[in-house]
């Protein structure tokens, strides 16, 4: 256990000493801190918008009014769905991507080996390290949004809603941590670090992009008028081959959680954290299933000499 341990401690002083991963994580920061005024500032602008409307009809005279826009707190912080979803990603992978092959082409892999320690501790310590560091990461970006959310929107969200935001980075962690295990794979199968890095980018893209624009492609949209605003909406609804195509993006399945979690679809927006998760069990159980067997894989990995 304490070889573990001095592993994990390893890991963590390794990610907070390297500069091109602390811009990636300061950049990841302030995106979610941005992602804040952005959600207020939309939220703003819909009261704003329905203020001027009432405003006009009564200067007309109407007696029948519009009721108010639904506005739910956790709204505004839904862009970090999107920010975590892609940058999070990118993140898991640069730290996954040091965990085997930074330490091959430094030398130390080798020392770490010839030390009384099994092959599948590394694997746990390294697995741990890269925990600690994206559960800190992950717990700066969350108290820095709750207090933007309090300072810029002037809402104070309730229990519920707090329960409901630590759900969604708990999920969030699982996640980050399903791309960092397979990061961690490939950098123990392959021994050209480049090619591993440019393997995991492909398969990043494919998944938080290319998986979903094909899914959307193949929804049907009908569309809904507004008489009071006199706007058009766009409404999409799920097909057998969309929902089919995003069973292969564990992104597409986070940001479909994380839309329920935060509040973004009305209909789920007033039910409790036990239904939410109810409803989109399916999609935790496509998130933790990948990052499984890929850790899995690992461990057996590392039993190979030739890893080293």
């Amino acid at each position: 256990m304490n070889g573990i341990m001095t592993l994990a401690r390893k890991e963590v002083k390794t990610a907070f000493r390297d500069n091109i991963f602390l811009i990636i994580i300061g950049l990841f920061v302030l995106l979610s801190v941005i992602s804040v005024y952005i959600g207020s500032s939309t939220k703003n602008a819909e009261l704003q918008a329905y203020q001027d409307i009432l405003h006009l009809l009564k200067s007309q005279g109407a007696t029948s009014l519009p009721s108010p826009p639904a506005i739910y707190p956790l709204s505004v912080l839904s862009n970090i769905v999107s920010y975590v979803s892609m940058i999070g990603a990118v993140v898991a992978i640069f730290l996954g991507f040091e965990s085997f092959s930074g330490e091959r082409n430094n030398g130390t892999l080798k020392l770490i080996a010839a030390r009384p320690v099994y092959r599948d501790q590394i694997v746990t310590g390294k697995l741990l390290g890269g925990g600690m560091v994206i559960g800190v990461l992950l717990g700066i970006i969350l108290i820095f949004n709750l207090a933007l959310f309090v300072l810029v929107s002037g809402m104070t969200p309730g229990i519920n809603e707090i329960i409901r935001l630590l759900s969604f980075f708990l999920i969030a962690f699982i996640y980050m941590m399903g791309f960092y295990a397979a990061t961690m794979y490939v950098s123990i199968k392959t021994n050209d670090s480049a090619f591993g890095f440019m393997l995991m980018m492909i398969i990043w893209l494919t998944i938080s992009f290319v998986l979903p624009q094909l899914a959307e492609s193949q929804r049907t949209f009908a569309y809904a008028l507004n008489a009071t605003a006199q706007t058009v909406t766009q409404v999409s609804s799920d097909t057998v081959a969309s929902k089919m195509t995003e069973l292969f993006s564990p992104a597409a399945q986070f940001q479909n959680i994380g839309k329920d979690l935060l509040q973004m679809i009305p209909e789920t927006s007033n039910i409790g954290l036990g239904e939410v998760l109810l409803k989109q069990i399916g999609a935790i159980i496509e998130i933790l299933i990948p990052g499984l067997a890929v850790l899995l894989l690992s461990y057996k990995a590392a039993q190979k000499e030739e890893v080293l």
